[in-house]
């Protein structure tokens, strides 16, 4: 299995609480921030409409000043030769202004330049000419005041728009993640999982093929879609789990076919095998040769040397037989010192040179104590029966195997016949 990726490694839950957290921490980082911004332009819209509002007192004051500098009787031509009270509008004005610059430097406003300059010279404040410039520069201050006071508004009105679009796309963003996430996990886990019990539920538990197949079904599914590591981690359990049953049920299948000495099939996995085989020759139109075995004079054996002297020939006699058997054969104990082997898809021909050269090695093996056989040395004698044509089921074909057996015991032992062979010696002899 190759790796997954960094999003398959949380759990979805995981995932869920850490993009909300991140969420949280936007939305209080985003908050501060525009609180702090938004209390930043509140305060300059404020000093800016209070800048205005003085701007308009000055206005009206200076109006006041000019409509006194016109009134009959008074004689404003020279300000140092009149006494304390006319020089009270000037002086206010002069303070007015004084407050206003301040005001307006503080909320970022421009001064006005002439008033500024007049400041300086106060006389020359009541000529004619400098009020109405200094009318048309406060007119005009205030429009731009007015303008720029209405700017700050509106951007505050932005900033709160803002600040509103702000939470709606994180609530947004965190309501599509969210949603992905739940996808996704529905895609990579709950899906899977229903596969998954699915397939468990396919098991059965008397046919052992069921718990092969459907570890391949799972194994097929891991690797068609991507579910989450978790479904994946179970899935590779189950498998390995149902892997350890079959290597578990082969081993017991074999406890169960074979024979504990030998460890060559046992009579009861020989019978069902002949059977089936004699079935599919019969369907096949092919043939089916039986070769069986039986150890010559193996009851003076273990009289004289004893049954574990004994079971020690039956080992090594398995192993011979074994060793020339091929790959269809079945070689088996068929009971006490008698052995058979059936040969799937063979003619007597075949199986007869098969069993020649078993009877041969096993003639020539150095057995323990055989020196003390009648011939001096242990032998086997083996009868061969083949279907069709020496017997027409699989329970004939067992006694006709058999007879032949006797028959190479009663020409002498360490010998090999034929079921056919003896009714051709009946017939010749007829």
């Amino acid at each position: 299995m190759t790796e997954v990726s960094a999003v398959k490694k949380f759990a979805t839950l995981k995932a869920i609480v850490v993009t909300g957290i991140i969420s949280i921490l936007l939305v209080l980082a985003g908050t501060v921030g525009l609180l702090v911004m938004q209390s930043n332009l509140h305060e300059n819209v404020e000093k800016k409409q209070a800048c205005y509002l003085d701007l308009i007192a000055f206005r009206g004051k200076l109006i006041e000043f000019e409509f006194n500098r016109h009134h009959p009787g008074a004689n404003l031509s020279n300000i140092e030769e009149l006494p304390g009270k006319p020089e009270e509008p000037a002086g206010v004005l002069l303070f007015m202004y004084d407050k206003l610059a301040v005001e307006m430097k503080d909320a970022g406003l421009n001064s006005l330049p002439v008033l500024h300059a007049a400041r300086q010279n106060s006389p020359a404040l009541l000529a004619l000419e400098n009020l109405e410039l200094f009318r048309f520069e406060l007119d005009n201050t205030i429009q731009k005041v007015d303008l720029e006071t209405r700017g700050a508004a509106d951007k505050l009105v932005d900033i709160n728009h803002f600040f509103l679009f702000f939470i709606l796309a994180i609530l947004l963003t965190l309501s599509i993640t969210a949603g992905w996430l739940l996808h996704n996990n529905y895609r990579q886990t709950l899906i899977p999982l229903a596969q998954l019990a699915s397939q468990l539920k396919l098991i059965n538990r008397n046919i052992p093929e069921s718990i092969h197949d459907t570890a391949e079904e799972m194994k097929k599914e891991l690797t068609e879609t991507e579910p989450s590591s978790d479904i994946t981690q179970i899935t590779e359990s189950i498998m390995s789990f149902c892997g350890d049953i079959e290597a578990k049920n082969k081993k017991l299948d074999e406890l169960h076919i074979r024979d504990e000495k030998t460890n060559l099939y046992n009579y009861r996995h020989f019978k069902d095998r002949l059977i089936t085989e004699v079935e599919r020759a019969k369907s096949l139109e092919s043939k089916v040769s039986l070769a069986m075995i039986d150890i010559d004079h193996f009851k003076r054996y273990n009289d004289a040397h004893g049954h574990i002297a004994g079971d020690h020939v039956l080992e090594i006699l398995a192993e011979l037989i074994s060793s020339q058997c091929r790959a269809t054969d079945v070689p088996s104990r068929f009971g006490g010192e008698e052995f058979a082997v059936l040969f799937p898809k063979t003619d007597s021909d075949t199986a007869r040179e098969i069993a020649e050269r078993l009877r041969k090695l096993i003639s020539i093996e150095p057995f323990p104590h055989e020196q003390h056989q009648p011939e001096g040395q242990l032998t086997v004698s083996i009868g061969i029966a083949t279907f069709p044509g020496d017997a027409a089921d699989w329970y004939t074909l067992i006694n006709n195997a058999d007879r032949a057996l006797y028959k190479a015991k009663s020409c002498g032992r360490n010998n090999v016949v034929t079921f056919a062979s003896m009714n051709a010696d009946s017939t010749t002899e007829g």
